[in-house]
């Protein structure tokens, strides 16, 4: 009993640090680090919808549901506007990274409304806080990105 204790410990310590093994920036990607950037794209995707499913909890939202919900706008929003925005030289990192706030800020918002993701203590979810928990979100997803990239800086 104890060696299968030992081995899901070991298994899941290997599981939570591996992102630390990944080196991505997804400012530069090149061919060389797409796994990382999977790697890392994911787990910056988990732990942004994490830290949303956790504040939006405290709403009276259902975590589960909140959480896969999230995750999978959060992913389209970043494959599908932040990716190709990046790849423009007139627009500055600051102020996409201000409209990818603000994009889900209103996702947050207009998942609030279906019942579906609702708990029984619904207590509603203002504009002001969906941007806020957005923020925070976008927040811990940057330090994933910063750890993964072992640099916070971008050199263009």
């Amino acid at each position: 009993m104890r060696l299968y204790s030992l081995r899901k410990n070991i298994a899941v310590v290997l599981v939570i640090f591996a992102p630390f093994g990944a080196y991505a920036n997804p400012i530069s990607l090149n061919g060389s680090s797409l796994i990382a950037f999977t790697i890392v794209a994911f787990w910056a995707f988990v732990l942004e919808s994490g830290i949303v499913a956790l504040l939006l909890t405290f709403r009276g939202m259902a975590p589960g549901k909140i959480f896969g919900a999230y995750f999978l706008t959060n992913s389209l929003i970043y494959f599908l506007i932040f990716q190709p925005l990046l790849n423009r030289e007139w627009l500055p990192i600051p102020l996409l990274e201000l409209v990818i706030v603000a994009l889900d800020g209103l996702a947050i918002k207009l998942l609030a409304c279906f019942d579906p993701l609702q708990g029984d203590a619904f207590a509603g979810v203002s504009w002001s806080r969906s941007f806020l928990i957005s923020m925070f979100g976008n927040a811990g997803s940057y330090f994933v990105g910063c750890i993964a990239s072992h640099k916070p800086w971008i050199i263009r």
